[in-house]
């Protein structure tokens, strides 16, 4: 692969993660309640799920899915129920009279639950699969080795996606004591709520 063409990839790439989603809210929800140490396993979650989706990608998963409307439909029936469920639990915070109980809140946040939440997030989305479909072969050179070409890809994606999963906890967990402060934090859990159901609701609601 050229210098060239990985600087395109990269930069694209990094408009990517730049948008604001569901792994964005996700992890400044984290941030915001459990600090950035432990959001190393949100980011994990989500290189994780990003990993196995483009290998299924490659494998031609997403070009199976693109043309079967009704395992297209599952997929992203159940991303949405998932990110409706999510977005529940965080419309049902409450805040007591001296602000939330965070050390309940901090106690329920252990690394496997903070991976596990991330990892589904990333990975019910079947729009991923046709997007990672999409664009790796817009940067391969089909008379190269596609083995070398598609490891600098992927390695490339979970860098520039950990950095960013770790950006957005970190500036949340800047933000977490202005708010705690100011008895506000449960509104930032109800508002990422709303954001959660909302996006379930464009992602069923919009054509494959």
């Amino acid at each position: 692969m050229s210098f060239d063409t990985w600087l395109l990839y990269f930069f694209a790439v990094l408009l990517i993660a730049i948008s604001p989603g569901t792994m964005a809210v996700l992890s400044m929800s984290h941030g915001m309640h459990y600090g950035k140490t432990r959001c190393l396993a949100t980011a994990f979650g989500s290189v994780t799920s990003a990993l196995i989706l483009m290998m299924a990608s490659a494998a031609g998963l997403g070009a199976l899915l693109s043309a079967t409307e009704y395992g297209f439909s599952i997929l992203k029936y159940c991303g949405a129920a998932y990110l409706i469920f999510l977005g529940i639990k965080l419309l049902l915070t409450k805040a007591s009279g001296q602000g939330l109980d965070l050390q309940h809140i901090k106690s329920k946040g252990t690394p496997k639950q903070m991976f596990k939440q991330a990892f589904m997030v990333g990975i019910s989305n079947p729009k991923d699969l046709l997007f990672f479909a999409a664009l790796f072969p817009q940067f391969i050179d089909m008379s190269a080795p596609q083995g070398p070409q598609l490891a600098i890809l992927a390695t490339t994606w979970a860098v520039v996606d950990f950095s960013f999963v770790m950006l957005y906890a970190s500036m949340a967990n800047v933000l977490a004591p202005t708010l705690r402060t100011s008895n506000k934090l449960h509104w930032f859990d109800r508002t990422s709520g709303g954001v959660f159901i909302t996006l379930a609701a464009i992602l069923v609601t919009r054509e494959n």
